[in-house]
């Protein structure tokens, strides 16, 4: 059912090459990008941003986000970053000594 997007997909590559892309990040068991991708493949088959992020199980906001993402930079643009998160409390000599505590105390209870 092909109906009007308020963004056009760029055709970074084609139909082949997408499903190339596809099947390589199944192997490499990149789950997210897998989905991402097939979104993008049913936006290249017509479908509305909201009816291919219905299909993948996401919301219309975020098939907006993903679109965008694949017209900026391709397949890199789908690809999950992660800002890396709270940094760490401990120092890596203080976590070594964390689980050299912990290590010792082996085999813990269940009340522990």
């Amino acid at each position: 059912m092909a109906t009007s997007r308020r963004i056009e997909v760029v055709r970074h590559l084609s139909d082949d090459q997408l499903d190339t892309v596809i099947d390589d990040a199944q192997k490499a068991d990149e789950t997210r990008l897998v989905r991402r991708l097939c979104f993008i493949k049913n936006l290249y088959f017509g479908d509305s941003t909201k009816i291919a992020a219905q299909r993948v199980g996401v919301s219309r906001h975020s098939g907006d986000r993903r679109l965008a993402g694949w017209n900026d930079a391709g397949v890199d643009g789908l690809r999950p970053s992660f800002a890396g998160g709270r940094p760490a409390k401990l120092s890596s000599e203080q976590f070594e000594e964390f689980f050299s505590l912990l290590e010792e105390g082996q085999p813990w209870t269940p009340q522990r």
